[in-house]
């Protein structure tokens, strides 16, 4: 089980997770936002991030580190580079199938998030990186329908063809966070947090 520890990953939800993948031993479940806590402009960047997501990726992500994996999916996603950069991404990509349950995001047990928006930008950006592939040939489509376009329409459409290869060069440039080495390190830091407590 993956979960945050500030609160907000409930752990009264730890058993229908478990219960999910009682019911279906084969299929990690991961925990669905169904409600958020924050305010408006967060939850109205939250759904452009969702939106942008689904157009640029054709996948809908709505999960976060919240999750139960099963033996064999943890054996899949183990040494995905990815994985450094964006866990939901990461699963999503490499895991054909899971379960969800309906998860509420919790009070947290102290102070206010000090997640900025910049990073909350970085972090969005990174779940689209984990399919740059993806992106680079939805984006060419729409380079190519833009400059189509603009036969008949002049130059209008090229702000629009300039921002998307400007978001494609972005999306690599964020993509460049996936290392393995840094992940399969970070093992290696656990032991020695181990270690020392």
């Amino acid at each position: 089980i993956l979960m945050d520890g500030d609160g907000e990953d409930r752990p009264i939800e730890i058993k229908e997770l478990i219960n999910k993948i009682s019911k279906n031993p084969e299929k990690s479940a991961v925990a669905k936002r169904i409600k958020r806590s924050e305010g408006q402009i967060f939850q109205f960047m939250y759904q452009m991030h969702k939106l942008i997501t689904l157009l640029f990726t054709g996948k809908k992500i709505n999960f976060g580190n919240y999750s139960c994996l099963t033996k064999k999916d943890i054996k899949i996603l183990s040494d995905k580079a990815s994985l450094w950069s964006s866990y939901s991404g990461t699963v999503k990509k490499n895991l054909k199938e899971f379960n969800e349950i309906e998860s509420m995001r919790g009070i947290r047990y102290f102070g206010p998030s000090k997640m900025s928006l910049y990073n909350l930008g970085i972090h969005s950006l990174s779940i689209i990186a984990v399919f740059k592939y993806q992106v680079f040939l939805r984006t060419s489509i729409a380079l190519i329908a833009l400059a189509f376009l603009n036969n008949f329409f002049g130059i209008q459409f090229v702000i629009f063809q300039i921002l998307l290869i400007t978001f494609n060069l972005l999306i690599f440039v964020v993509s460049r966070r996936e290392d393995e080495k840094a992940l399969f390190a970070s093992h290696q830091n656990m032991l020695n947090k181990i270690e020392i407590t």
